[in-house]
């Protein structure tokens, strides 16, 4: 009598241990992210991939109150450099100019805020290098030491793009030039404002590079 006592309780004890177990696989199973399908194989979850690091989003200030920079603006013919590196372009009529270099000019609104609009012309022709190399290598530049840039439009001679700079919101152009067919970038342009001068900028970077030329 003792005997079969016995014998059934070591059942009821197997069976029990064996229910624990089914449900102690189904639930390591779910904690895994592998959960039977109807032919019972466990199915895998794929693993998310890790984000990529991001500039963090400062805290954007207000733009400087100032009228934006509209299309159609008057223009007027500029002459820089000397003599084989001497360029005539035209330029901003009533813009104040400096020289940052010996191949390097600028041009701004005069008694403006800080913040801006600048326009700038360089020289590029010791560079020796293509205009899609040139294009490449700025979009580099820019990730490496601007924040929070974003290309908005690209061309194969042109970028439309924005960057923060001390908590502004800054909009920039750049075109390249190759002037004399030599296949190399000789003349870089760039334009910078905020958002409402943007089509402005658009409309102003295109009419100079167009009228361009050296010697």
């Amino acid at each position: 009598m003792t005997d079969g006592l016995t014998t059934r309780r070591g059942a009821a004890v197997l069976a029990l241990l064996l229910a624990v177990g089914l449900v102690g696989g189904f639930g390591a199973s779910w904690a895994l992210g592998e959960l039977p399908r109807g032919d019972g194989a466990p199915t895998p979850v794929v693993a998310a991939s890790p984000s990529l690091p991001v500039d963090p989003v400062p805290d954007i200030l207000p733009d400087p109150a100032y009228p934006p920079l509209e299309p159609g603006a008057r223009l007027v013919t500029g002459e820089v450099g000397s003599g084989g590196s001497r360029m005539t372009l035209p330029v901003p009529q009533g813009w104040t100019f400096s020289e940052n270099s010996l191949d390097e000019w600028q041009w701004r609104p005069p008694d403006q805020q800080s913040f801006g609009q600048v326009m700038r012309v360089e020289q590029v022709l010791s560079n020796r290098r293509s205009i899609s190399w040139t294009l490449e290598r700025r979009i580099d530049e820019l990730d490496e030491d601007e924040q929070n840039v974003t290309i908005l439009e690209r061309t194969d001679d042109s970028l439309h793009f924005t960057f923060v700079t001390s908590n502004h919101l800054r909009h920039g152009f750049l075109t390249w030039l190759d002037v004399t067919g030599s296949d190399d970038a000789q003349v870089e342009i760039a334009v910078t404002g905020r958002a409402r001068d943007a089509d402005g900028m658009a409309d102003l970077i295109s009419r100079v590079a167009a009228g361009v030329s050296l010697g």
